[in-house]
């Protein structure tokens, strides 16, 4: 597949029911130029998890809750909602008065400014410069309950924007095959497929798992010593008690062979159990463990 310029919505699922709500405590931004990136944190208090999140374009930034334009200098506008969240607790906010309407003046974070704090909702717009296309970026959790979201500075794309094939639990039902359906992700480069198997051993994400995707585990526990030789074949090993359980429709390997295949210097796979045996260890076909067999 061509690397896509990776500007869909990027969601992230809410943190446990029982978790508390996250409190906001601080918006900050920063240039990568060595990274090839300008980056937007938004901290959260230690004791609280990073919230669910979605990050995405959008023709203009509503507030929450008048419902009314948020003003704004020129750009594209990325919104950033946050869920299960707030910037402020009793009464007053949590976040310092310029963290509410930054301007770093960077390259492409023209602005960061506060839409919303209503609810457990907290909405923030990015205004995005230097481009009237959409311009690559990436959203995602880190430890420390932070959120981050870094977009591409100007002729650089740091990201290749990939996709990973989960069980679609609609097309088990009618009898599809193969039945799985890709969803995208951004991969760090450049060790892409690594990258990819990684996005694909953490499963779907709520949105996705809504519409009925799943990963089949088939009692995987992990993956090692992935590589791609010169006759196009990728080699992996799982690592765990590997089983098909009987399933003749579906298995981890009927995920992660077109994972690996959407990339052009891969032909065939071969997956090798944890002791490196494969049923076909050599030639140019795809090869499984006996115990991924139905």
């Amino acid at each position: 597949m061509p690397n896509l310029p990776c500007t869909s919505t990027v969601e992230h699922d809410l943190p446990p029911t029982n978790s508390p709500v996250a409190v906001l405590v601080d918006v900050r931004t920063g240039a990568h130029p060595d990274e090839g990136f300008d980056r937007v944190v938004f901290d959260f208090r230690d004791n609280t998890s990073a919230p669910g999140f979605s990050v995405g374009y959008v023709p203009e930034v509503i507030e929450d809750p008048k419902g009314t334009p948020l003003p704004m200098v020129p750009g594209l506008k990325l919104l950033v909602s946050l869920r299960w969240a707030a910037a402020h607790e009793g009464g007053a906010s949590t976040i310092p008065a310029g963290d509410r309407d930054l301007r770093p003046g960077l390259a492409r974070v023209r602005q960061v400014k506060l839409a919303g704090d209503f609810e457990g909702h907290v909405s923030f717009g990015i205004a995005v410069g230097g481009s009237t296309d959409p311009v690559p970026f990436r959203a995602f959790a880190l430890d420390g309950a932070r959120v981050v979201v870094d977009i591409a500075q100007e002729g650089r794309n740091p990201w290749y924007c990939g996709e990973v094939f989960f069980c679609d639990d609609h097309k088990v039902d009618d009898n599809t095959d193969p039945p799985v359906t890709a969803v995208e992700r951004r991969l760090d480069k450049p060790a892409v497929a690594n990258a990819a198997l990684r996005a694909l051993f953490d499963g779907p994400g709520e949105s996705e798992r809504a519409r009925r995707l799943r990963f089949v585990s088939s009692h995987v526990t992990g993956f090692a010593d992935l590589r791609v030789d010169i006759d196009r074949v990728a080699h992996v090993r799982l690592l765990g008690p590997i089983s098909s359980d009987g399933s003749a429709v579906i298995t981890v390997a009927g995920q992660i062979t077109p994972t690996l295949k959407q990339f052009p210097t891969v032909d065939w796979v071969k997956i090798y159990d944890e002791q490196g045996r494969t049923q076909h260890p050599t030639g140019a076909r795809d090869s499984i463990p006996e115990q991924l067999e139905p």
